[in-house]
């Protein structure tokens, strides 16, 4: 099983490397389309070994090239390998049954997920509780002193040339 599993993942690599030669045979002359046939890209990447295969298989057994090796050819090499390597590395993936010990932690894990909603889910509750808004942000900073210095019609009685303001209050030139 764990065989069958390691050449899902193989099939896998050989698909993102078919896709990256098919990105590389594009760039070569003679490549149209967006998406290459296996064919095209065996020629486009090896054309000896493509017409040898051709020329052997075609002598020794007509029937074998024409109707089975074009047919299994014409899908892009990247699918003919990673459709297969995912569904092998998918059914035969190791540990798909879990131990007890291995759901109980699986379980822990998930809990520890939802622990933050939970929390914020009773903090909510307990201010409508308490009657007090539950939407509103009691962390919001508040903009007061920098509203003051803004506004053009101070009559609060404060004249910031008569009273200095400690450094970290002093709006900053923009």
């Amino acid at each position: 099983m764990r065989t069958v599993f390691f050449l899902g993942w193989f099939l896998m690599l050989c698909a993102f490397t078919a896709a990256g030669a098919e990105t590389i045979a594009l760039t070569l002359p003679g490549g149209a389309g967006w998406v290459l046939s296996t064919s095209e890209l065996w020629r486009a990447l090896w054309p000896s070994a493509y017409v040898l295969a051709e020329v052997r298989l075609g002598h020794a057994i007509p029937l074998l090239w024409d109707p089975v090796m074009t047919w299994f050819l014409s899908p892009p090499a990247w699918a003919l390998f990673g459709v297969p390597g995912v569904i092998l590395a998918w059914t035969c993936r190791p540990n798909r049954v879990l131990s007890p010990a291995q759901e109980e932690e699986m379980r822990e894990y998930e809990a520890s997920l939802f622990l933050y909603d939970e929390l914020a889910s009773e903090a909510r509750k307990w201010a409508r509780d308490e009657g007090r808004n539950p939407d509103e942000d009691d962390q919001i900073l508040s903009h007061e002193l920098i509203d003051l210095f803004e506004k053009e019609d101070n009559n609060d009685g404060f004249d910031a040339a008569v009273d200095p303001l400690p450094e970290f209050v002093k709006p900053f030139e923009r």
